[in-house]
């Protein structure tokens, strides 16, 4: 898959995530995703949607050979660490 494939779909998944986030906060906690507590974590989640691309493919390659179970959870790992992970890999470079 080329590139510009694998960031489109990554950004795609991003936002499935995103609106997952929304819809868990607004149905069930019956909370707005602007107020206080749930502000940083949207800002985080949305930070996430961009940063997933690097992570994803870095996490999917070193989790290619696990177990297949711990294998499909690699990309909501990869969402919800990408901003951290992209952070220390800046900072290490």
């Amino acid at each position: 898959m080329n590139k510009k494939a694998t960031y489109s779909l990554n950004i795609l998944v991003g936002i499935f995530f995103f609106i997952f986030y929304t819809t868990i906060v607004n149905a069930v906690l019956n909370q707005d995703i602007l107020s206080f507590p749930f502000i940083i974590l949207t800002i985080y989640f949305f930070i996430s949607i961009f940063t997933l691309t690097p992570a994803s493919t870095e996490l999917g390659e070193k989790t290619k050979d696990w177990n297949a179970i711990i294998a499909s959870y690699s990309m909501i790992v990869a969402f919800l660490i990408s901003p951290i992970w992209v952070l220390i890999k800046s900072f290490k470079n």
